[in-house]
């Protein structure tokens, strides 16, 4: 009679272990997943990913005109962090090129292109509506593009 008790005791306690372990799996696997899934952040450009600026302009004047527009949709389940890089193509001295880009009509950054990265994040199935103005000290004609990269 002892040794059935002991034998129940014993496959009892080995059964909550698998038990355990089985439940530890599955909810490592689902964390996991959702941490890990697939980034898919849709950028939209209004116009083009490349953009000029072909003359002298003033903060003012650069205010009143046009702005280069882009949308950044995630259809994730999560929230997503993700970088906005603006690229001279160049190379002259950034110090002298600045820029103010505005997220949802309010001003996320006012810099020049020295630092040109921009550090964002998007919640899960939203959207972010970018307003980009890049105004210049020196004569000429600047080309730019803008990188997404997700982290």
């Amino acid at each position: 009679m002892k040794k059935r008790l002991l034998i129940g005791k014993l496959i009892g306690f080995i059964g909550i272990i698998i038990f355990a372990m089985g439940v530890s799996y599955i909810f490592t696997y689902f964390k996991d997943k959702i941490k890990y899934q697939d980034i898919n952040l849709l950028v939209v450009f209004e116009d083009t990913k490349t953009f000029k600026i072909d003359k002298l302009q003033e903060k003012d004047e650069t205010l009143k005109e046009y702005p280069y527009k882009f949308t950044i949709k995630n259809n994730n389940k999560v929230k997503t962090k993700y970088e906005i890089i603006i690229k001279d193509n160049q190379k002259l001295d950034k110090t002298k090129l600045n820029y103010i880009l505005y997220k949802n009509d309010k001003v996320l950054k006012e810099d020049n292109l020295k630092n040109n990265i921009i550090m964002d994040e998007i919640e899960k199935n939203s959207e972010n509506n970018y307003s980009l103005y890049i105004y210049s000290s020196l004569e000429g004609t600047y080309e730019y593009s803008i990188e997404i990269i997700s982290k």
